[in-house]
């Protein structure tokens, strides 16, 4: 289409020139001077100047003639020179592409008759005026004509022409720079203009087409994926990104093996490998993929190959659905048809309309092997239909009930099949469930039974607590009141013992002094008496603080220390000790509590007992090891008396942190017995060292404080 244009505008053209040159021809045998004369061999050849519409005298509106700059052409070549001239106005005018020629200011100084038809202009309007009236932009046309100016290379700039009418035409700007042979070598800027309509149309289709081909593949329903040769991924949509769970960026780091199920990676990959050899066309294959949560999902995938130009694989391509709730629903199938076989309950359907077995699985035959001798006449089954009454007769949807075949017991749910007579019945052996539940129910009576006892039990131990509470709630108030009791003979003693010693050797002292202010002799034995009173009286401080002070005692030194108990002069009554050889304690807690019970004893027996001897003992029983304090005194009538008493439970809860046990009882000379019994299994191990308490916390912390 362009080529014919073309020939139609060159033909138009030439017509035009004949005319103006026979126009010439006769204005020349009218004298008249022409422009444009060539000379050649000193010769004059006179030939007419292609004119722009219009004659050499038409002026412009703006009053400044119009002048043409173009090269003279020949309709009657004479000479090689005119025919190249010729020649070259013929291919410059009728060239298929625009040409223009402008100059360092931009002003158009050529222009070809394509240029003229593109721009809507005729040629005597374009030549000498700004080439910038026909661009858009203006700013990028200046840009291109600097770049010329700096530039003796070709220049290319894509811009939008402005014609005078019709829509702007995206176009391309080639410039070169030359030397015009008709402006004295002036500096020109040739400049092709290739319209680029029909390409920017193509482009944009191509665009388009591109941008539907993109979204296509990322919105497709479907996942589809690029892998290479080797298994790796290099391209995936949005679906395929969705059905694994990873970004696009974490899956382009992947690979076929690192998201399929290990026991199925083998099986594609083989197929793969065929696939890229070039062995098979295409595979289909049903899959696992692992996603990235780890949760596993099963897919169907349809992959092909995609080569290059040359025949070499560049990439296989693959469809891939996921088909997990296919595979589950499947299976569900699967199940359901296999369910009734594989029951291991009896399923039974029977044709009420036919009298016969519809259907029964192999258990129920197990279970009933002569119901397809009965039919409908088996006992199960015709307790089956008169439990189903209401549901033959439409006033319930199932019917639940309990038969009795034989010795078993079977819970049977029928129901009836919409728009027919049939039933069908499923049921479940419950024999041993109902001996089960008649187990039940008698390891119920004889739980009841038991519950009563342990609630009398428990009614009585109640009881026993809260007496025992009460016991050491007084018990609290006694270890206060002995508390007061136990300072008010301390101040006592300090008062009868410390104090009365301390006041004579004041008065001793003071007498001294008056002797020696009156220059009176004083007597030696004044001075030794003092000093012998000082020595008592620290002597009284120094027991009282050994009866008061609580000793750290170990094993080791349990012996010395229960010797140096014995002979304090503190005692009113002489004591004793006495250890046997085979007696041995390891464990030094156990020696720290038998120090104390033997301290405790040794006081009550000086208190209350009115003995003459006191004497403590150590020694080893068949049991373990024992400690005994004995006196002679007068010893005890009633032992639950004695029991009552706050010194015996002191001892006693020592002995039970020990995990030994404490008797008391009365000889039969006369006297009390203080014994405390430690088993072996105590001695050995110091785990047993907090066992159990007989007291609670606030009365351990009070007997700490006290003894």
């Amino acid at each position: 289409m362009e080529r014919r244009k073309a020939m139609k505008l060159k033909q138009a053209a030439r017509r035009k020139m004949s005319r103006r040159v026979n126009k010439k021809h006769r204005a020349k045998r009218d004298g008249q001077n022409r422009d444009g004369a060539v000379r050649r061999n000193h010769k004059s050849i006179r030939a007419p100047t292609k004119m722009t519409k219009g004659t050499p005298g038409t002026v412009r509106k703006n009053g400044a003639p119009v002048r043409s700059r173009r090269v003279p052409a020949f309709r009657h070549p004479k000479t090689e020179l005119e025919a190249a001239i010729q020649r070259f106005v013929d291919l410059y005018d009728f060239a298929p592409i625009a040409y223009v020629s402008f100059d360092r200011a931009g002003r158009i100084e050529e222009a070809n008759l394509v240029a003229t038809e593109l721009l809507g202009e005729p040629r005597d309007r374009l030549i000498g005026r700004p080439f910038a009236f026909y661009v858009g932009d203006l700013d990028l046309f200046l840009r291109h004509l600097l770049d010329c100016r700096t530039s003796q290379q070709q220049v290319e700039t894509e811009l939008e022409l402005k014609p005078r009418k019709g829509e702007r035409i995206p176009a391309l700007l080639c410039s070169r720079p030359i030397t015009s042979t008709t402006r004295n070598g002036a500096l020109l800027y040739q400049t092709a203009i290739m319209d680029l309509s029909e390409r920017k149309r193509a482009e944009q289709a191509l665009q388009e087409s591109s941008q539907r081909l993109q979204a296509t593949y990322e919105r497709a329903p479907i996942g589809i994926t690029e892998c290479s040769p080797e298994g790796k991924y290099v391209g995936a949509n949005e679906e395929f990104c969705r059905i694994l769970g990873y970004r696009k960026e974490e899956l382009m780091q992947r690979g076929i093996k690192d998201v399929t199920h290990k026991e199925d990676y083998s099986r594609e990959i083989k197929l793969h490998r065929q696939l890229v050899a070039g062995e098979i066309p295409f595979y289909e294959i049903e899959k696992r993929f692992v996603r990235k949560d780890g949760a596993i999902i099963w897919v169907q995938i349809l992959r092909s190959l995609v080569r290059h130009a040359d025949g070499t694989p560049l990439y296989t391509i693959g469809a891939v659905r996921d088909v997990t709730e296919h595979k589950a629903a499947e299976e569900k199938v699967k199940w359901l048809a296999a369910y009734p076989r594989d029951n291991p309950n009896p399923i039974l359907e029977f044709d009420l309309e036919t009298n016969a077995i519809y259907y029964a699985n192999p258990t129920t035959f197990k279970a009933f092997p002569d119901l397809q001798r009965l039919q409908l006449r088996h006992p199960f089954v015709v307790r089956v239909m008169q439990a189903a009454k209401p549901l033959l007769e439409g006033r319930t949807k199932a019917v639940h009930a309990e038969i009795n075949v034989g010795k078993s017991c079977y819970a049977a749910t029928a129901v009836r099949i919409p728009k027919t007579r049939r039933l069908r019945v499923y049921s479940s052996n419950i024999s041993e469930r109902k001996h089960a539940e008649s187990a039940l129910q008698e390891s119920k009576r004889l739980l009841e039974a038991r519950v009563r006892e342990r609630t009398h039990e428990l009614d009585a131990a109640n009881t026993e607590l809260r007496k025992e509470i009460e016991r050491r709630k007084g018990l609290e108030g006694e270890i206060l009141a002995v508390s007061d009791r136990e300072q008010q003979r301390l101040g006592q003693e300090l008062h009868d013992g410390v104090c009365q010693h301390l006041t004579a050797v004041a008065f001793m002292a003071r007498s001294v002094a008056l002797r020696l202010k009156n220059h009176r002799v004083i007597e030696v034995s004044d001075i030794e008496k003092i000093a012998q009173l000082v020595n008592q009286g620290a002597s009284d401080m120094r027991n009282l603080s050994r009866a008061l002070h609580r000793s750290d005692v170990d094993a080791p030194r349990l012996t010395d220390a229960l010797q140096d108990l014995v002979d304090r002069e503190v005692w009113r009554v002489p004591c004793r000790l006495e250890v046997k050889p085979s007696f041995q304690i390891e464990d030094d807690a156990v020696a720290a509590q038998l120090y104390r019970i033997a301290r405790e004893a040794v006081i009550n027996a000086n208190k209350h007992a009115q003995a003459r001897e006191i004497v403590v003992g150590l020694e080893r029983s068949p049991g373990g090891m024992v400690l005994r304090v004995t006196d002679d005194g007068v010893g005890f009538s009633n032992g639950a008396e004695l029991r009552q008493g706050l010194g015996f439970h002191i001892m006693n809860y020592r002995a039970q942190l020990m995990g030994g046990r404490l008797e008391i009882d009365s000889p039969k000379r006369g006297g009390t017995r203080v014994s405390c019994y430690l088993p072996n299994k105590t001695l050995q191990s110091r785990k047993k060292e907090n066992a159990r308490s007989g007291l609670p916390g606030k009365i351990a912390k009070a007997l700490a404080a006290l003894i």
